[in-house]
């Protein structure tokens, strides 16, 4: 063989074996279902757009953005927690402008973070819920209905 055809061909066991371990790399599984219970009966703020989701084994977290501030959407968190039936732990105002809120409903935890956009108006929030031992949440389709979100003011 030629050194110019030996070349080519190592060259194409080369990329061979690296595209072939691509094709085999997992998917990171669908957070999804775990979202789903983690944070059921948690509602989001309204016109609020999707960041990221991830999930584990027993938590969720889905992380969020909105044009509103932070002490509007705060505001409406601590409304909706109330209606809804959550037992408010805690709420702090950091001196950067973030807020975290606690909350327990049941044996159920929920924490929410809010924060300032940097650089734009608005507020980037996550809410993250956990799957704890004994919780007898049955996720309900996606059609049943909810209590109603408060309208922000």
């Amino acid at each position: 063989m030629a050194p110019m055809q030996r070349t080519l061909a190592l060259l194409l066991s080369i990329l061979a074996a690296a595209g072939g371990g691509a094709c085999e790399r997992r998917r990171a599984p669908d957070p999804r279902p775990m979202l789903r219970q983690a944070l059921h009966g948690m509602l989001i703020y309204p016109r609020s757009t999707t960041v990221s989701m991830t999930a584990g084994e027993d938590a969720a977290q889905v992380t969020l953005s909105t044009a509103d501030s932070v002490e509007r959407v705060a505001g409406w968190f601590r409304e909706v927690l109330r209606l809804n039936g959550w037992a408010l732990q805690s709420d702090v105002t950091n001196r950067d402008g973030s807020i975290a809120i606690a909350a327990t409903k049941g044996a159920r935890p929920m924490w929410i973070t809010l924060q300032p956009n940097v650089g734009a108006a608005g507020t980037t929030y996550s809410i993250i819920g956990a799957v704890v031992s004994g919780d007898s949440v049955v996720v309900a389709d996606s059609a049943s209905p909810t209590a109603p979100a408060p309208t922000p003011k």
